[in-house]
């Protein structure tokens, strides 16, 4: 609320000293430069009625309050009708999400609401779909594209750990190792799809012939504390390792 918003009330030049004999307001009888009685002070309303005072305020500052009411009621009738509006929003979009149950509808509700959380959910669904279809390179193009929509979400270490597992079924091994270590290694991700990442990699370099790297990565995953079923794969790997 601005300051000019205080300013008004009593302290107004509309609020000048009234004459009830003559039913005018009293400009010359007070200079400009005096407001003293445009003021209503505690010792001018001794023995006055406190409902009258009441009364007294209302009428030199009902503008005011009721400007300031109706500006509050907007703001909440705002705020409000805005929730609403996202609610009913999210509520469309979901239902239109539960209605795409092919790869095609799928891929047309990810087009049609980027950037929302529920097209990058689409996208790895069509992803899995790709790999399970053992379309790798289908597959890790949805998981990479499926970052930008769930950035700030749980599910971006779903899509990053996809994409890396993609990388490693194409062929590429070395890749997929730097994918994987870049997953495992990022504290900004939830830390199931990091103890995933963190073990695919110890089997890749594992692999790959580097022993000593993955016993490293293994024992890692496995002292990890929330780590759970994969912290105990780890950590039996690294017992048939020994």
């Amino acid at each position: 609320m601005s300051d000019n918003n205080f300013r008004k009330g009593p302290h107004s030049a509309k609020n000048k000293p009234f004459s009830a004999e003559r039913g005018e307001a009293i400009n010359d009888a007070v200079p400009s430069s005096d407001e003293r009685k445009t003021v209503i002070l505690d010792e001018d309303l001794e023995g006055v009625e406190f409902e009258d005072k009441v009364w007294l305020y209302w009428i030199r500052n009902k503008n005011f309050i009721l400007g300031t009411v109706a500006a509050a009621f907007i703001i909440v009738i705002g705020v409000q009708g805005w929730k609403l509006c996202t609610a009913n929003r999210n509520a469309k979009l979901a239902s239109e999400y539960e209605a795409a149950s092919t790869p095609a509808q799928l891929e047309e509700f990810a087009k049609s609401n980027s950037g929302t959380k529920l097209a990058g959910v689409a996208l790895i669904q069509n992803a899995d779909g790709a790999y399970a279809e053992g379309k790798y390179d289908q597959a890790q193009k949805l998981y990479a594209q499926a970052q930008k929509d769930l950035s700030k979400t749980v599910l971006l270490g779903r899509a990053k750990l996809g994409e890396a597992v993609c990388i490693y079924a194409s062929g590429d091994k070395a890749k997929s190792e730097s994918a994987l270590k870049a997953v495992f290694e990022d504290a900004t991700l939830a830390q199931s799809y990091r103890a995933q990442a963190g073990y695919l990699l110890g089997l890749a370099q594992k692999q790959a012939g580097k022993n000593a790297e993955a016993k490293e990565t293994l024992k890692k995953v496995s002292e990890t504390q929330g780590d759970g079923i994969f912290a105990q794969i780890a950590q039996e790997t690294l017992s048939q390792m020994e």
